[in-house]
Formats: structure tokens, C-alpha cells, sequence
């Protein structure tokens, strides 16, 4: 019996232990969290009390706006309230319209409210950041207000006008305690933007550095890397909030993150280059491990000036070497340069040129060098828009609003308006998450937490004093837990939910307190609203990975169609940033499932990613003037097998194999010196577009 005990104990022990680990947010808590938590609460009970001063018929809302709009930046914080002030107003005047158009006419006026917030979810699935946050609260501001007038509709324009006073109240307030909480904003901004860029460049550092060293790179780990400079572009806009008018630091940022990029995209295709070109020489070798080298020095020298200064000049230096390499190649006796080893050396030697090339400008916009231009085009990045899911998103969130409006018709439910407003809200405001059924589940276990945390203040404090400074003391021991979660990862979605409904669930009033029923009523409602969104997302459009796979191969042979027809809007950002996108999308559904099946998709859709790269870099070759008809017309005849939609995987296999073989001849037969590099340059674009379709593909093969 010993042993079993020991080991019973040993369970017990550390399952306390991962138990008190997990609480470590709650009784140790990191510093700037309990900062937040503290600013976020005090400002909170602040905008209850001027509300309640004023005597605002809804004084709950204050708070709660408090509590959206906080967030853990200053910029951040910023940008939210501004559209936030901006949705509330849209919500605001539509509403308004609404009422006015079909006062008392519920079977026209429900048709209109759906279709109008099936338009802004759908506006809001089209842009990103708080820009979307803005459309969404037009959308179930509108609900709010409409839906609260509608027993009285000639009072819309005053209950217009109270929400959008104590939506601006708690802007107010929480931005004035974000703003007097924090210290020198500006130099914080541009230590945490060069942190963010250093975490890029080397972890884009260090997969190339594995690729060109033919060291196995996992397929999630580079797309990894270009979500990461997404994402950190897309959060650029708020540091350029904080850091003010210095404007140039947030131009080199943005330039940094697309250039790390490139650095990814060259080096997939040098992963091609490698793959198809085995044969090459001892001295192509010495510089593929000298530029792996640099890129392992980055590390170390990263936060010296003077270290960066220098290797970019070893950088510089060593292009000079590949320069030099590719010119002795061409060079070279006649005899000597028909040997396969040289060609394979030149294709390599080519492709190496062009990755450090990019290296150059990265490291050159990561050190602020006023010789780059960080404005450049070709320098950014890019967030496609994707209308199919905008399309869904609007249908789904007009059917629930349609659906929750004839549940209330149908069962007269005096809290029926409450309902759709909530429904209204769920569908709207996590219609363009990756995840929706895992964003509204938590939203909802979120609102669960705040109704039980409600419970005291409700019944056993209000009841029993009219005191402020009672109810403050008791309100607020929730509000700063609820902040603490927010600020940690893990819990952030739900302690979301729960801060925004706690104050709403107390049910305040000046000259009343909400009694037993009514609050039973309310939760009722508010949970009905949510759930009911989540069952929506579950079963109205849901994701499916058998129709994400087919659309998705759809969009991406369509975009490689139109660079196949040399459109100028399908760009090599336009084109990344489209597969980008749609492998976070894939991840966030398939995360706690990863299988080999997704490990090869990941596979294919980097494959296409080379494939339409240097397809794009084979138009703009296309287009010199110094190329030859016979292989311009090589090139026009290759392009527009790509362009036609009846073209087959083999069949394009095949094409690019008896362009490359073309071109392999011309190289080998041409005598101008320069003439032969862009000819090889071409080559080179030929060998990574053969090897990849010469492989396993599940999105062109469509399996």
C-alpha cells in the first residue's frame, strides 16, 4: 500500500502545482498587467459616477465602454475609441433612419435592420484592424437603438442621443487614464517596434540560413514567419500612433517586415534551386556556407550598430563574390562552360545573388539607412480582400437577425428586442475572425462568468445600501480580475466578455435597482443572445475544410491565372498575402488537429507561393527589350498555358520543361555576355517553376 500512496500523493501534489501555476495571473501577476487592470477599473467606476451625476437613463454603458476600448497599448487604446466614437455615430444616424422609415411596421422595418447589418458585417470582413471593429458597431449600434425604440418610436432621436453621450463618456474617461498612466510614450514605441523587427529579421535569419545549409525546415515554421511580419504590419499603424511625428522610424518598420518577406519568398525558391540542381562545384558550396555563416552572425550582431555596419558590408562583399563567380562562369572557354557543373554552378551562384541581395535591403531598412527607400512599392506588404467570406459573413448575420426577429414574433417575448440585439452583436462582430464558433464560445463563457460574478453586488449589496462607495468596493474587486485575465493570453477572450457584461448585469439606475426578475430576465436574454449567435456560426455557413480546401484552390488558380495574363493588380504582395491569409485560416481550425494532411497543404500552397514568384519575375523578364523574339515568344506561349484555365497540372509540367530545355540550349549557344545572364536568369526561373510542379501538389492536383 505504500508505493500506491506515494504515488497518490505525487498526483496530488502536482496537480496543485499545475493548478497554482495557472492562478500565477491572479496572485502574481506581472506589473504592467496590474497597472492596466488598476487604470482600467478606476477609470470605470469613474464613468459610472459622472453618468450617474448626470442622470443617463442606461448609466451601465459608461463602463462598458471603458472596458472595450481598453487595450494594451496607448495606440491601440487610441485607435479603438476613434472608431469606436465613429461606429457609434454610423449606428447612431442609421438608426434613426430606420425607425423613421418604418415606424411601426415590424415586417418591413426587420428586413431592413438585417439587410443593413448584413451590409456593415460585410464592410467590416473587407478591412482589418479597428477599421472593421468600426463597421461591426455600426451594425449592432443600430440594433440598439433601433430595437430600444421601437415601443416608442418618436423617441429614437433621444435615445440616440443618450448612447452616443455615455458611449463618449467612457471614450473619455478611459483615454484620459491611458493617456495620464503612461510615460514617455514615443521612445517606448520606437524600443518595442525595433524589438518586434529584431524577432523577424532573425527568425527569417535562421530559416534561411537552415534552407541554404539543406537543413529540414518544418512547413509551419515558415509560415510562421510570414504571419508574423502580417500580423506586426498590421499593428504598425498604432506604434505609428505613439511615436508621433517621427514618422520615418514607422516607414523603415514597414519596409523591414516586407523586406523579411522577400527574404523568405527568395529563399523557398533557393529551396527549389538546391532540390533540382544536386551537381555543383566545391567553390559554390564555400559560398552558400559563407552567406549561411552571415546570416548565422546575425544574431550576435543585431543590437551593436557597428557590428550590423560591418556585416552589411561583409554582405555587400560577399554579392561582389557571386558577381564575380557568375561572370567567370560565363566567361569561361567554350569547352569548359558546356560542362553541366558550371551551368548548375551559374543557376545557383544567381539565385544566391538575388536572396542576399534582399538581405542587403533588409538589414539597410532595419538600420534606417537613408540610401533605402522604405516607401517603396515593392517593399510592402499586403492584405487581400476577400469577398467570398464577405459575402457569407453579410448573408449569415442578415438570416440570424431574420431568424431572432421572427422568434420574437412568434413568441411575443417582452425581452425578445434584447434578444436580437444580442444576436445582432455576436454575428457581427466575430463574422471575420479565423476561428467564429471558437471566438463566440468564448464570448459566451465570458458572459456566463460575468452574470454568476454578478450575483453578490445584485443581491446581497444593493439591496441592502444606496451607498456609492459601498457598491464601488464591491464592483471592484471583479473589474480588476476580470482585468488581470484580460491581459493574459490564454484567458484574454473570455475575461473580454466578462468585463464588458459585468457592469452591464449589475442593472444600475438612479432612482431604482433592477429587482430579482427583471435581472433573471436580462441574463436570460443576454446568454438566449449569445448562445444563439454561437449556434449560427456552427450551422449557418460554417467552416468546412473540404470547402475551404476547393475554394482556396480556386482562388489561388484563378490568381495564378491572372499572373499568368500579366494584371498589374495581381502583384508579388497581392499574391503571398493571399496564401498567407489562407493558411492562418486553415491553422485556426485545424490547430488542435494538426495531421500529415495539413503538413502537406502547408507544403503545396508554399510550393504555389514559389510557383507564382518567379512566374511574376518570368513576365518581368518578358518584358526587356534585349530578349530575344524566339524567347520572348518561349516565354508569351509558357505565360498563356498558365493564363488558360484548361491547361493541367501535367500539361504545365510539361511546358515548363520544354521552355527550360529552350532556354538551356540558348544559354549554352549565346555569346554576349550579358545577354547570356538574363537568359540564365530566365533559366534559373525555369528550374524552381519545373521542379515544383514536377512535384506532389495537392492544391493543383485538386486531391
Amino acid at each position: 500500500m505504500g508505493p500506491f500512496f506515494n504515488r497518490a500523493a505525487q498526483e496530488i501534489q502536482s496537480s496543485f502545482t499545475v493548478f497554482f501555476r495557472d492562478l500565477s495571473w491572479l496572485y502574481a501577476p506581472r506589473l504592467s498587467a496590474l497597472g492596466f487592470s488598476i487604470r482600467t477599473t478606476i477609470a470605470a467606476l469613474v464613468a459610472l459616477a459622472i453618468a450617474l451625476w448626470m442622470e443617463l437613463g442606461q448609466p451601465q454603458w459608461a463602463p462598458m465602454t471603458v472596458w472595450i476600448v481598453a487595450q494594451g497599448t496607448l495606440g491601440e487604446s487610441l485607435s479603438k475609441a476613434r472608431w469606436r466614437v465613429a461606429g457609434t455615430l454610423g449606428g447612431i444616424v442609421s438608426a434613426i433612419a430606420l425607425a423613421s422609415a418604418f415606424p411601426q411596421a415590424p415586417w418591413l422595418f426587420f428586413p431592413a435592420l438585417a439587410v443593413w447589418i448584413g451590409l456593415c458585417t460585410a464592410l467590416g470582413t473587407l478591412v482589418h484592424n479597428f477599421r472593421s471593429y468600426a463597421f461591426v458597431l455600426t451594425a449592432y449600434t443600430c440594433s440598439i437603438v433601433s430595437l430600444s425604440a421601437q415601443a416608442q418610436p418618436d423617441q429614437v432621436f433621444s435615445i440616440a442621443m443618450a448612447r452616443g453621450t455615455y458611449i463618449l463618456l467612457g471614450v473619455i474617461c478611459g483615454t484620459v487614464a491611458d493617456m495620464a498612466c503612461r510615460s514617455n510614450v514615443p521612445a517606448k514605441a520606437r524600443a518595442a517596434i525595433r524589438s518586434q523587427l529584431q524577432q523577424i529579421v532573425l527568425e527569417a535569419a535562421n530559416a534561411s540560413r537552415d534552407i541554404l545549409l539543406e537543413h529540414g525546415t518544418p512547413e509551419s515554421d515558415l509560415h510562421n514567419i510570414f504571419s508574423l511580419s502580417l500580423s506586426l504590419s498590421d499593428r504598425i499603424e498604432f506604434s505609428a500612433i505613439e511615436v508621433g511625428r517621427t514618422r520615418g522610424i514607422v516607414d523603415y518598420a514597414r519596409a523591414t517586415l516586407g523586406l523579411a518577406s522577400r527574404l523568405m519568398s527568395r529563399a523557398l525558391g533557393m529551396r527549389s534551386r538546391l532540390g533540382a540542381v544536386t551537381r555543383r562545384s566545391a567553390r559554390t558550396q564555400e559560398l552558400l556556407q559563407d552567406a549561411a555563416g552571415l546570416l548565422d552572425r546575425l544574431r550576435a550582431d543585431i543590437d551593436d550598430e557597428k557590428a550590423l555596419q560591418a556585416l552589411r558590408q561583409a554582405v555587400l562583399a560577399l554579392i561582389g563574390r557571386c558577381q564575380e563567380d557568375v561572370e567567370q562562369t560565363v566567361n569561361l572557354p567554350r569547352a569548359e562552360s558546356d560542362s553541366g557543373t558550371v551551368f548548375n554552378d551559374r543557376i545557383l551562384i544567381q539565385g544566391l545573388q538575388l536572396t542576399l541581395t534582399e538581405l542587403q535591403h533588409l538589414l539597410g531598412c532595419l538600420a534606417g539607412d537613408p540610401g533605402e527607400d522604405p516607401r517603396a512599392e515593392s517593399y510592402r506588404l499586403a492584405r487581400p480582400r476577400n469577398w467570398y467570406a464577405a459575402i457569407h459573413n453579410g448573408l449569415r448575420s442578415c438570416a440570424a437577425v431574420l431568424m431572432a426577429a421572427y422568434v420574437w414574433e412568434v413568441t411575443a417575448w417582452p425581452d425578445g428586442p434584447l434578444f436580437i440585439t444580442f444576436v445582432s452583436v455576436v454575428c457581427a462582430r466575430f463574422a471575420s475572425f479565423s476561428n467564429t464558433v471558437l471566438a463566440s464560445s468564448a464570448f459566451f463563457s465570458g458572459a456566463v462568468w460575468a452574470a454568476i460574478a454578478a450575483i453578490i453586488p445584485v443581491f446581497l449589496v444593493m439591496p441592502a445600501t444606496a451607498s456609492y462607495a459601498m457598491l464601488c468596493l464591491t464592483i471592484s474587486v471583479p473589474m480588476l480580475i476580470g482585468g488581470l485575465a484580460t491581459r493574459t493570453p490564454a484567458l484574454a477572450a473570455r475575461a473580454a466578455s466578462f468585463s464588458n457584461f459585468f457592469p452591464y448585469l449589475i442593472g444600475l439606475d438612479n432612482h431604482s435597482r433592477i429587482n430579482e426578475a427583471e435581472w433573471f430576465n436580462t441574463v436570460f436574454a443576454l446568454l438566449s443572445g449569445l448562445g444563439f449567435g454561437v449556434l449560427v456560426f456552427r450551422y449557418v455557413f460554417p467552416f468546412q475544410l473540404t470547402r475551404f480546401y476547393r475554394n482556396f484552390r480556386l482562388d489561388l488558380l484563378s490568381d495564378l491565372r491572372l499572373i499568368g495574363r500579366n494584371r498589374r493588380s495581381m502583384t508579388e504582395a497581392v499574391w503571398v498575402g493571399r496564401i498567407v491569409l489562407g493558411m492562418e485560416q486553415l491553422i485556426a481550425h485545424t490547430k488542435a488537429t494538426s495531421s500529415g494532411s495539413n503538413d502537406r497543404w502547408l507544403h503545396a500552397a508554399f510550393s504555389m507561393m514559389t510557383v507564382g514568384r518567379n512566374l511574376l519575375q518570368i513576365q518581368a523578364y518578358r518584358g526587356q527589350n534585349s530578349l530575344p523574339e524566339n524567347a520572348r515568344a518561349i516565354l508569351s506561349r509558357l505565360c498563356q498555358s498558365f493564363a488558360s484555365p484548361f491547361t493541367g497540372p501535367e500539361a504545365l509540367e510539361l511546358q515548363s520543361r520544354d521552355a527550360l530545355e529552350s532556354f538551356s540550349t540558348m544559354e549554352t549557344v549565346e555569346t554576349n555576355s550579358n545577354l547570356r545572364l538574363l537568359l540564365s536568369s530566365i533559366t534559373g526561373c525555369l528550374i524552381i517553376i519545373s521542379s515544383e510542379l514536377g512535384r506532389r501538389n495537392d492544391i493543383l492536383e485538386g486531391t
